[in-house]
């Protein structure tokens, strides 16, 4: 239990660092919008194809990198600063569950079961 903490705390403040770097080269709202898609894209693929198997390389990656990666904070303080962004706050929802789908897809699940069943 302590080893799966350390990983997680470990894969977050690297995930962190990843979403800062990743920002620096974007304003705030683009930025934002880029790392909560493409995390919930590859969360959905390391979900894929870890999740049962490798369990703490997904503490480490999935729950640690990419949960440091994405940030719900920053959207919520983009959305409490103009509607524009407010109105956008159920697009961003739906695109993520979209992409996070096909990461699963892209990460080998499918449904009839062809390579395993997620």
């Amino acid at each position: 239990m302590l080893r799966t903490g350390a990983l997680v705390a470990l894969g977050g403040g690297l995930g962190a660092l990843g979403r800062v770097l990743l920002g620096e080269g974007l304003s705030d709202g683009p930025a934002v919008l880029v790392v909560n898609l493409l995390g919930a894209l590859l969360l959905g693929v390391a979900d894929a194809r870890w999740r049962g198997r490798r369990p703490l390389l997904l503490a480490l990656a999935g729950t640690g990198a990419l949960g440091g990666f994405t940030t719900v904070s920053a959207w919520a303080a983009l959305m409490a600063g103009s509607w524009s962004w407010f109105w956008a706050g159920p697009l961003l929802l739906a695109a993520g569950v979209v992409l996070a789908l096909l990461g699963l897809r892209l990460g080998g699940c499918r449904p009839d079961g062809e390579r395993r069943a997620c």
